[in-house]
């Protein structure tokens, strides 16, 4: 069985992508204050964090769709808003 980390990764930012939807806005101002909310926290450090590692596995693994879905990660700040500008 091959390991393949760069599946992982993806799935780990995509679960905590989410989960930081459903948290509460107020519930972390004790950790990041009262301007990062979890969602922008988890969009503009830990998804890129993520995809970055997962591309370079991915790029290494020659796994091209997980490459595709990692460079996804990275930008995931700007879908983010581009999203929540179409909501309000």
């Amino acid at each position: 069985m091959k390991k393949r980390p760069e599946i992982y990764i993806f799935l780990f930012a995509i679960i905590i992508l989410i989960i930081s939807i459903i948290v509460p806005y107020d519930s972390m101002e004790f950790i990041f204050g009262k301007g990062l909310r979890p969602l922008g926290f988890t969009s503009l450090y830990l998804c890129p964090i993520c995809g970055i590692i997962g591309s370079i596995f991915s790029v290494k693994n020659k796994n091209y769709v997980f490459l595709f879905l990692n460079i996804l990660l990275i930008f995931s700040f700007f879908f983010t808003n581009i999203i929540g500008y179409m909501i309000y």
